[in-house]
């Protein structure tokens, strides 16, 4: 076996606007009739595992979302709105 066998191959998901997603990004995806902001736990070959951010009653674990259903968020306002905690 090669090297390149042995190694796994590198997990790449893009969001709805083409942006590449990578592990610790902070998104917004639709979930239960709603919008909710969180941070990508996991790159799993199909899906993300992406946790909530700013709620004591969220599923530990996560919920699993598609690529395609998530928008990248970032910049100065991503950043106040995860440092004041609220959810």
């Amino acid at each position: 076996m090669t090297e390149e066998t042995k190694s796994k191959k590198e997990i790449e998901h893009r969001d709805r606007l083409g942006r590449l997603l990578k592990q610790g990004d902070c998104v917004a995806v639709g979930h239960s009739n709603g919008l909710m902001i969180g941070t990508i736990k996991k790159l799993n070959p199909k899906m993300l595992k992406i946790v909530r951010v700013g709620s004591a009653y969220s599923r530990s674990s996560g919920y699993n979302k598609y690529p395609s259903e998530c928008v990248l968020l970032d910049g100065p306002e991503v950043t106040m709105f995860l440092l004041s905690g609220k959810s």
